[in-house]
């Protein structure tokens, strides 16, 4: 072991001594602004996600966690709402500025292996417009923001690979990163143990120990935040409740080659040649580690998603040197044509009525979260005069009514992080929502008014509204609501 580390020790103090190539600045900065201004063009369409709903709400609670994410999500959307106001557009502009930071560091990974600028700019290309990036960078999400700290912690320690780099970034890319996500954790854990492996010439450094501490420094308000709620995250990942992103081992396999399409032999490149390379080793198989960890542990594709943009980026190198220009032009015909063919379903580019005809919103659970709040909304305002509180089973439909409802009740809904937020009311006139006559044995009385009634595509479409007299205080009933939600 101690021979691998001397002569990868060499192998990098030899680069280093090259130095790095000269960054290709415009054609970065070009892509980055084309794929910000695709972005930003459909960025209103069709509405707000039920989570973004929940996200921005969260930035009026700021704390140290929330139940399924840590603090950093909501304090960019409290940002967001002192900047543009409570505006869609002004949110996701922050998903955009991630996105184009992720491309950035895309093309110094290039840079810094050694590639040249069209290897460079082939890195940048392939990360902005990968189907799995166009579709995961204009929702308002933590997932966005986990990919550039991923993409930053993994360009860093292929930094100090290289003989360069810096412990203090690292560690304050993994506290953000840990902040952010706590996907990120698996990374972070297999980037140690790969580098204890094969590269413990990197970590003999009092900047390792630094950048633990900086680390953890950061993540104290998210322990405390735990500490304090009995660790509900914990609880909340160890048996997490159904969701419509969830995905079979199989589907794991098949959406994160979609997520990658044409590109993949690109990405598996990169990972191939980041292992054989003695000096880099440990980065290779944290991807290879990191893919296979969620795979095993039953994750989503998506989590994997960071991790196999940076194998694109390394495998720009091995790419630019296989690419003559009659290949170049058939990759590039390929990568675009399958975006282009592809694009209504992962960017909302399509008029809502044409999206519907055609078939793609069914096809999208993320659309059908978006579409038909204001008419919810407005149904709700009418149908809850006179009532003492607003009580809706999903967060989406509450943080909806507590953004633009207008002359409302108190709001309340047990799940998530919603559960800690309960409204102090004493009357127990309430208007329930989503709640069918055996789902509120909380109702002393029951009166369905109606369903909801929105446009066509909404997954809110057809669920119940009901006035409902609640058989004692809301404050007493809570706790067994709040159960029967798990």
């Amino acid at each position: 072991m101690g021979k691998l580390d001397q002569r990868a020790r060499e192998e990098s103090v030899e680069r280093s001594q090259r130095g790095p190539s000269t960054f290709a600045v415009w054609p970065v900065v070009v892509i980055i602004a084309v794929k910000a201004a695709l972005t930003l063009a459909v960025a209103g369409r069709y509405g707000w996600h039920q989570d973004e709903l929940y996200y921005a709400v969260a930035g009026h609670h700021l704390q140290g966690g929330y139940v399924e994410f840590p603090p950093v999500t909501a304090l960019v959307a409290a940002l967001a709402r002192v900047l543009f106001g409570q505006s869609l557009v002004g949110l996701r502009a922050f998903t955009v500025l991630a996105a184009a930071g992720t491309v950035l560091v895309a093309a110094l990974v290039a840079r810094d292996l050694g590639g040249t600028r069209r290897a460079q700019t082939l890195a940048a290309f392939l990360v902005a417009f990968a189907p799995g990036a166009l579709a995961t960078n204009w929702l308002f999400q933590p997932v966005v923001f986990d990919q550039l700290a991923t993409v930053v912690v993994l360009w860093v320690a292929l930094r100090l690979a290289l003989g360069g780099g810096s412990w203090l970034l690292l560690g304050l890319a993994a506290g953000i990163g840990l902040e952010t996500k706590y996907t990120i954790a698996v990374v972070l854990v297999l980037l140690i143990a790969t580098f204890l492996v094969w590269r413990r010439d990197v970590l003999r450094t009092w900047g390792f120990p630094l950048a633990i501490a900086i680390a953890a420094i950061l993540l104290v308000p998210n322990l405390v935040w735990e500490a304090g709620h009995g660790w509900t995250s914990v609880h909340f990942f160890v048996n997490p409740p159904p969701s419509g992103s969830d995905e079979t081992r199989v589907q794991f396999i098949v959406n994160l080659v979609l997520l990658g399409a044409v590109a993949v032999p690109v990405a598996v490149a990169g990972a191939v040649s980041l292992v054989r390379d003695r000096a880099l080793r440990p980065l290779g198989w944290t991807l290879v580690g990191t893919v296979v960890a969620f795979f095993l542990l039953g994750g989503k594709s998506y989590y994997a998603l960071p991790v196999v943009l940076f194998a694109l980026a390394a495998g720009s190198l091995p790419l630019d040197r296989w690419l003559t220009r009659r290949r170049l032009w058939i990759a590039a015909g390929a990568f675009v044509i399958v975006d282009l063919l592809i694009l209504p379903i992962l960017l909302p580019v399509l008029p809502l009525d044409t999206a519907n005809r055609l078939g793609v919103i069914s096809a999208r659970g993320d659309y059908q979260s978006e579409i038909g709040w204001p008419e919810y909304v407005r149904q709700v305002e009418q149908a809850a005069r006179g009532s003492d509180v607003v009580l809706a089973s999903n967060y989406g439909e509450a943080c909806a009514l507590l953004l633009f409802g207008h002359g409302l009740p108190p709001v309340a809904s047990p799940q998530v992080t919603m559960q800690y937020w309960r409204p102090h009311v004493t009357g127990q006139e309430a208007v329930v929502i989503g709640y069918g006559r055996r789902a509120a044995p909380f109702c002393a009385t029951y009166r369905l008014l109606g369903t909801i009634s929105t446009p066509k595509g909404s997954d809110k479409r057809g669920e119940p509204i009901a006035r409902c007299t609640l058989s004692g205080t809301l404050a007493h009933l809570w706790p067994g609501i709040v159960a029967a939600s798990d």
